[in-house]
């Protein structure tokens, strides 16, 4: 056991990195405690938490805290290279924190889990953190931004919306476009991602971590206007080791949802998963339209509705940061369901400080790696 933190009287609580044999309880845990909301999702990570430790090259960490041998929480890092202002930067993200509801002393062990979570980013090359919390996670946010002694500050950046949109069933399929070699969709990716604060840089680092979890070329379209690339997309099925799962839809919606479900069978749509199901699900990734191009985004959209459908995906993940002209387009205005987040950096007490200060606006981190 790597221990980090030893049990402290003041929560007697154990903090170490998380080994293979912390694998069942922290599934366990993920089965038992969705997301706070009106629709409570939760993510799953089967068969194996560990089953993909490097998504897209993202090298992942995560901190337990145990009592007695019984798991507390579990909480998640991991560093990834961005556009920041326009320049590549190297930023941390904080994700996945989980707790038994039933932890006594709770607000104590989260002051402690920070403080142990900061000796393990002592050599830590990122210039900053941030994280995202769903909007309707009140709980956890009234406590996160209370900037209460011993925890970091959060600081509101953006709110993120992410849409889950529906693939159609029936149709003939569209011819989808192909990126003509790794080096063009490569070149098109970054030119993009350094207009948008926290997208992912790309390289053959990236490709090739990518090649490790089944994602490729030929998981991707393109648009071209005069030869040129001006809008790419990737359908990105990430349900061999993580998975979407709806614990609860809000107590308005429940009674609908058959209902709903059968009018868009009529349509050729999927249904509404069932509460406790996993929807068979991808993500968008990666996704770029260049600046004056949103006319290529029905173009887009029908190749990546063509890949989906070809992968057997009923249900298509998009987010975006909620303010993104994109989103007023007509095919994305309506349709599916909306799940909205808000992001943070996370600065003091251990984080750097000051590194999110004068950002150009429009974040654009992937939905599929956070």
């Amino acid at each position: 056991m790597d221990r980090i933190v030893p049990a402290s009287p003041i929560s007697r609580a154990e903090f170490s990195r998380a080994t293979v044999a912390d694998d069942g309880d922290i599934r366990a845990l993920l089965r038992a405690v969705p997301m706070e909301g009106g629709l409570k999702i939760g993510f799953t990570r089967e068969p194996s938490y560990f089953a993909c430790p490097k998504p897209a090259g993202l090298a992942e960490h995560t901190l337990v805290a145990r009592r007695g041998g019984r798991l507390l929480s579990v909480g998640s890092w991991s560093e990834r290279e961005v556009w920041l202002r326009g320049e590549p930067a190297c930023v941390g993200y904080l994700h996945g924190l989980r707790m038994d509801p039933e932890t006594a002393g709770a607000m104590k062990v989260l002051r402690h889990g920070y403080h142990a979570l900061a000796e393990c980013l002592r050599e830590s090359k990122a210039v900053g953190w941030f994280t995202s919390i769903a909007a309707e996670n009140t709980r956890a946010r009234s406590v996160l931004e209370s900037r209460a002694s011993g925890l970091p500050r959060y600081t509101r950046l953006a709110d993120y919306l992410t849409r889950v949109l529906p693939v159609p069933r029936r149709g003939a399929l569209s011819e989808v476009a192909r990126p003509e070699s790794c080096e063009e969709l490569t070149a098109f990716l970054n030119r993009e991602g350094a207009r948008h604060e926290l997208a992912l840089t790309w390289g053959a680092d990236r490709w090739k971590a990518l090649a490790d979890c089944g994602f490729g070329q030929r998981d991707c379209c393109v648009v071209r206007r005069r030869g040129q690339i001006v809008a790419a997309a990737g359908v990105w099925d990430q349900s061999a080791w993580k998975q979407v799962v709806v614990h609860a839809y809000p107590a308005w919606l429940r009674p609908l949802r058959p209902w709903i479900s059968a009018g868009a069978a009529c349509f050729g749509l999927p249904g509404m998963p069932r509460e406790g199901c996993s929807p068979a699900l991808a993500a968008v990734f990666p996704f770029a339209v260049a600046e004056g191009e949103t006319g290529a985004l029905p173009e887009l959209w029908r190749g990546l509705e063509s890949l989906a459908r070809q992968r057997g995906i009923e249900w298509l993940t998009l987010g975006l940061d909620a303010g993104d002209p994109l989103w007023e387009t007509h095919q994305l205005r309506g349709g599916g369901l909306s799940y909205r987040a808000i992001l943070y950096a996370v600065e003091n007490n251990g984080f750097p400080a000051g590194w999110a200060q004068a950002f150009s606006g429009n974040f654009r981190p992937e939905c599929a790696t956070l």
